[in-house]
């Protein structure tokens, strides 16, 4: 009965988190990160810039999480930023992404890999692309918040579908991946803006 309950908890776990395999690949025994990147057709230098979690290339562990292009941009997308999680460290107006930034420039940082140009600030981004509803939103779109009785935007993040978005939440979370369905996120949410 007890591993009956255990094996039901763990698929339930692994169907309900957001699960993006094209865009992602694990370490197997003899992998190098030259060899992921032909296996990928990518170039060393792209692969290595889309996985900054690996401060010394030649470092790489079994089973750990490597970053690659696949043929859907916005599931490559959500996967940087998710590798961004132990990366990125909250600053408000910092200028350095991946490695220190805020909410706006981490996001503007996510969609420059991937071929898109965003404004620097959440109030410009809510400009760009094509308005939408929380019930329309998918993988890879922008969400806008805002915690001002005014609803002057003062929050963005990115969608990563199955129900979750990820953001560069604050200097006490850092990148955090929430459910969008949570409280925080159902009481601030104004709309979302598709650019890709």
């Amino acid at each position: 009965m007890k591993k009956t309950t255990i094996i039901a908890c763990f698929t339930v776990l692994m169907f309900s988190l957001p699960n993006l395999a094209n865009a992602q690949y694990y370490v197997k025994k003899g992998d190098t990160l030259t060899g992921i990147a032909k296996k990928h057709h990518m170039r060393y230098a792209d692969l290595k810039s889309l996985n900054p979690q690996f401060t010394n290339p030649n470092l790489i562990h079994v089973g750990d999480f490597v970053v690659v292009r696949s043929k859907n941009k916005a599931k490559d997308l959500v996967e940087y930023a998710r590798s961004l999680q132990d990366v990125t460290t909250y600053v408000y107006g910092g200028k350095k992404p991946p490695t220190r930034t805020d909410c706006s420039g981490w996001v503007q940082h996510v969609y420059k890999k991937f071929g898109v140009k965003l404004p620097r600030t959440s109030r410009d981004q809510a400009k760009v692309g094509q308005p939408i509803s929380f019930r329309q939103l998918k993988i890879g779109d922008l969400m806008f918040f805002s915690t001002r009785a005014d609803k002057v935007i003062t929050h963005v993040g990115i969608h990563m579908g199955k129900e979750y978005w990820i953001s560069n939440l604050s200097a006490k979370q850092d990148v955090e991946i929430l459910s969008t369905w949570g409280s925080w996120t159902q009481k601030y949410f104004l709309w979302g803006q598709r650019v890709l």
